[in-house]
């Protein structure tokens, strides 16, 4: 299905609160995108406006990441980008800014970016839409007011909110959360449960499929138990402190630090300067080794659907969505097994009929779905859907009915885009207790492979084609290359190839090793699940064992009897290392159509869901790999570092559902966004300082780090009695997470220099190099040479790769045919300012990529930056190659010393790919072609 997204406004709260003060001239927003979803088919045909330019004003994403200043502190602010100013220009700018807010002083009201959700939240949002006409006068206006309607998990976490038009509102609420949310109490309300389910209609779906809902049996999921030695997480109350107001502080200073939303990792204000610790109860975590019966939920999350009801593009899995409903459903010949059974055991498969945990009977033969409760999310609100079990079900079938029973996929299984290779993680190799010779033979392949792109051009040439995309110039290159092989030796192509394997190379030194394996997702027990669905012991299943020392498992990615080694995300020690054994039987052959990327695990009498850091079977996949180090450590880490056991209980905390009630969770959510990377950092840390001094202290603190990862990033489906944020500071601050080195502080391995992100940019506007300069110089200043590390002695052999060669080029001028005549020059300015933008744009947004809701503001930027470009009708060749030799730096113009007009050549490769992209044949003509091709 090619469905496109359609255009929203991504709006900075506090930017909002202040325009609408009448201290902001405008409020910050970027193109953000409402994707094909169940809920957007369901707006669209209920009153969502969509314009012609695909957009809608109907719903926004408010993004609440600062407050509103005071007007003394925008004064402040105001001076201080003065005394920063270029020139004249733009001092002037400022000074009429700053005479504008002395007009606006009484207007200006601070508030903290939890106070701005509070209010939004409580009492709406409006927001004015001017229309301007091509003078920039406002000739008329829209004022829209809004609602907050709904987040979903990765959106809480990012202080992120969908606000939808209060016309729209009732019937998308009742909608969205089926009724449910109007049935809901004041008191003790499940506004935690229903805000992380009622929005499963929101994601983003690839396609769509119509299931009878009635044909899908429904069963209460099973638990397995094993008892087995355990490193098991507990709470254990100590005495801690927290920051209190003194005798000296005054109800004034109090009102301040909350309007500037000081607060510390619980909640509480700070006071500055008039503040002091008093001591307090808290809990925190402890680690205790113990004999424990570890717990399986067999099909926590999945099911099994009869192949031929999916699309035929899905491979072997479809991850599924629907009201309060999701589940990763396997395919699973069905109708066969079900004929099988009936007559193997004398029944009729016509007539015979099974029973689901509501009571319903369903005949065998109708059955398409095969799912327990973990699936059906509507289970945690069934008291109010009905009277009875078989009313809630009821209820859910009429609500799914409605809507055609239309189920949508929102992802299947994929095989490496690196063909039989996958990238690791720097924690998977970290994790490993290993020898420097072992990194070396794990380093092998990406070292070998290093090797061929710099000897090889016709491997670099397959590499630049396997990496290519919009962004970069390696297309291009490989292009010209292709033109004529002998370009490889411009001196140009080997400055840019250079830097092409160096970036490279850091990246293998970040942890991206490749070996031999892949991202498989994890099914537990299918046939199982078969034998439990007509009433057998599915306890017997015979297609996985226990097996002592390892965990059987089914792939058709390795071959029968093979031993494998999994790591699951997140995975922060050894004791998450899975130590598998491959295992074919005739059954999994036989109703089983899967794909080489699914993973059968066994969950009957095994430790393997805690081993896999909580994992479930809605989706979570393991990296599978067959290499011999990582099989042989992995069954030594099976041995010796015992599986990890979360018992931390939940908190019991109660909401009301009231406006003011949902901020204050989200408020609270918001906090985690820098909780997982700082738990998975800070786990990898500890474990450094433990492989090079090792000590109970260290190896408690990255088995905690390791359970804090699953609370975060449960944080928003329910609460813990351990606050992880507060954990993760306390173990900061412990002793043996501070080595020193001669009284300096020098805590940092030198892997993490590869690892650690420094932004470069802030608020869409580039931070100065030497401000990142100096960021990147303190990380340095903190390496500890002394510290031992798997992902250090990475660092030691990727140092004995030579960067390629620069001797015996060719002048990059040799390849180029210059052109006689006179180029345009206003066009060449015109082009090089848009390429210079858009160059700026990709640059300050390179860490946004992975975002969902970029992928819309990129294309549009892209698509105006190439609608701009082309507008230029350039109709003398001579200035597209005047451009060409310009970003080549090799115009007569910057190698004439005596000629004092010189062209920026900084967005090289940004020209030359803009201008190949626009007209590659064009483009490539200005090059010399190979002798054959004369």
């Amino acid at each position: 299905m090619n469905e496109t997204g359609i255009k929203i406004l991504n709006i900075k709260a506090g930017s909002l609160y202040g325009y609408n003060l009448g201290v902001r001239d405008r409020y910050d927003y970027t193109t953000g995108v409402l994707n094909h979803s169940l809920f957007r088919k369901f707006l669209q045909g209920h009153g969502m406006k969509v314009s012609k330019g695909n957009r809608t004003r109907d719903i926004i994403c408010l993004d609440f990441d600062f407050g509103s200043r005071s007007y003394e502190e925008e004064r402040k602010h105001l001076t201080d980008l003065l005394n920063k100013a270029a020139d004249e220009s733009a001092r002037e700018n400022i000074r009429r800014i700053m005479e504008k807010a002395e007009q606006n002083k009484y207007k200006y009201v601070k508030k903290s970016k939890e106070e701005i959700r509070e209010l939004f939240y409580r009492d709406g949002v409006t927001v004015t839409y001017p229309a301007k006409d091509k003078q920039g006068t406002v000739i008329k206006e829209e004022t829209i007011r809004y609602r907050m309607f709904y987040r979903n998990s990765a959106k809480a976490k990012l202080g992120q909110v969908m606000f939808l038009n209060e016309k729209l509102y009732d019937a998308a609420y009742d909608w969205l959360t089926m009724g449910l949310g109007g049935k809901m109490p004041v008191e003790n309300a499940k506004i935690v449960e229903l805000s992380a389910y009622a929005p499963l209609t929101t994601s983003t779906i690839l396609d769509t499929f119509s299931l009878p809902v009635e044909d899908i049996l429904i069963l209460k999921d099973q638990d397995s138990f094993f008892t087995t030695i355990a490193n098991v997480v507990k709470a254990e109350d100590y005495e801690g402190t927290r920051r209190c107001l003194d005798e000296a502080g005054t109800a004034k200073a109090r009102q301040r630090a909350l309007e500037a939303g000081e607060l510390d990792l619980q909640g509480n204000p700070v006071y500055r300067n008039v503040y002091k610790k008093v001591p307090v109860r808290k809990k925190k975590c402890v680690v205790t080794c113990e004999e424990t019966a570890v717990k399986n939920t067999m099909w926590d999350g999945m099911g099994l659907i009869e192949a031929s009801c999916l699309p035929e593009w899905v491979n072997g899995m479809a991850l599924l969505r629907n009201h309060f409903f999701k589940a990763c459903a396997f395919k699973c010949s069905i109708r066969t097994f079900m004929q099988d059974w009936c007559r193997d055991n004398g029944l009729d498969y016509n007539t015979w009929r099974v029973q689901d945990m509501f009571g319903q009977w369903h005949y065998v033969k109708d059955i398409r779905l095969i799912t327990t409760h973990n699936a059906v999310k509507w289970i945690k609100f069934m008291d109010l859907m009905g009277d009875t079990p078989a009313d809630a079900y009821r209820f859910w079938c009429d609500r799914v009915n409605a809507d055609g029973s239309c189920f949508g996929i929102v992802k299947t299984d994929h095989e490496s885009k690196l063909g039989e290779v996958q990238q690791m993680s720097y924690q998977m190799l970290n994790t490993l207790p290993c020898t420097k010779e072992d990194v070396k033979d794990i380093a092998q392949f990406s070292i070998d492979y290093v090797e061929r792109l710099k000897s090889d051009d016709r491997e670099f040439e397959k590499f630049l084609r396997k990496n290519a995309n919009e962004v970069n110039h390696y297309e291009m290159m490989a292009d010209l290359s292709q033109r004529n092989p002998a370009f490889a030796d411009s001196k140009w192509y080997r400055y840019e190839k250079r830097q092409i394997i160096r970036s490279y190379v850091n990246k293998i030194r970040s942890g991206k090793v490749m070996v031999n394996g892949d991202n498989l997702t994890i099914c537990s027990n299918p046939y199982a699940l078969l034998l439990y669905s007509v009433g057998a012991d599915w306890k017997k299943d015979p297609t996985l064992v226990h097996e002592d020392g390892t965990i059987q498992c089914y792939t058709s990615r390795f071959t029968d009897g093979e031993y494998l080694c999994a790591f699951r995300s997140p995975h922060n020690s050894p004791n998450n290392i899975c130590y598998l054994h491959n295992h074919y039987s005739p059954e999994m052959e036989a109703y089983f159509p899967f794909s080489s990327n699914i993973i059968v695990v066994n969950c009957i009498g095994t430790d393997i869901q805690d081993r896999g850091n909580g994992l479930d079977h809605d989706s979570d996949f393991f990296f599978v790999t067959n290499h011999p180090t990582f099989i042989k450590y992995a069954g030594q880490c099976y041995e010796s570092f015992p599986t990890i056991v979360n018992r931390l209980k939940e908190s019991g905390i109660t909401y009301q559902k009231t406006p003011l009630a949902y901020a204050r969770m989200d408020n609270k959510f918001a906090l985690s966004r820098r909780g997982i990377g700082e738990s998975s950092n800070l786990a990898q840390l500890a474990l450094t300082y433990y492989w090079t001094a090792p000590n109970r202290e260290l190896y408690d603190n990255f088995v905690i780090l390791s359970v804090l990862a699953q609370v975060i990033i449960d944080g928003c489906k329910r609460e813990y009695e351990v606050d992880a944020l507060s954990e993760i500071e306390r173990i900061k601050k412990l002793d043996c997470m501070n080595p020193t080195l001669h009284e300096e502080k020098k805590d940092f391995p030198s892997f993490l220099k590869y690892v650690k992100t420094i932004s470069v940019s802030s608020r869409g506007k580039d931070i100065p190099y030497e401000e990142i300069k100096g960021k990147k110089a303190k990380i340095n200043d903190r390496i500890n040479p002394n510290l031992i590390c798997p992902m250090n002695w990475l660092q030691d052999w990727l140092d004995k790769i030579q960067s390629s060669s620069q001797e015996n080029t060719v002048p990059t001028r040799q390849f180029l045919i210059h052109m006689e005549g006179k180029a345009n020059d206003r066009q060449i300015s015109k082009i090089q300012k848009l390429v210079s933008d858009y160059d700026s744009f990709i640059k300050i947004n390179h860490d946004r990529f992975d975002e969902e809701d970029f992928v819309t503001e990129f294309d549009e930027v892209t698509n105006e930056f190439i609608t701009s470009i082309r507008k230029i009708k350039i109709g003398n060749p001579k200035t597209i190659n005047r451009l060409i030799e310009i970003a080549l730096d090799v115009s007569e113009e910057n190698n004439n010393p005596h000629c004092k007009k010189k062209y920026s050549t900084k967005y090289g490769r940004r020209m030359l790919n803009t201008l190949y992209r626009q007209n590659k044949e064009a483009f490539l003509s200005n090059f010399i072609p190979s002798v054959s091709d004369m």
